[in-house]
């Protein structure tokens, strides 16, 4: 039995890999889906609001609006 393989290198200077618990995968993978893009986009729009959310919390507490 002949099996070939095909052996892919992850460029890591600009990508990486994420663990994440099973459940928390399954959730991205279906919003991915919902909005018709891949996995990888969704996790930085997820990660850039999470980010928005920050910076706009920090600002409400410099203006003791908190």
């Amino acid at each position: 039995i002949k099996h070939d393989r095909i052996i892919v290198h992850m460029d890591t200077t600009k990508w990486k890999s994420l663990i994440v618990p099973r459940p928390v995968y399954e959730q991205i993978r279906s919003i991915a889906e919902m909005e018709d893009r891949p996995i990888s986009r969704q996790i930085r729009i997820i990660f850039e609001q999470w980010k928005e959310d920050r910076v706009r919390e920090a600002r409400q507490l410099e203006r003791g609006e908190a």
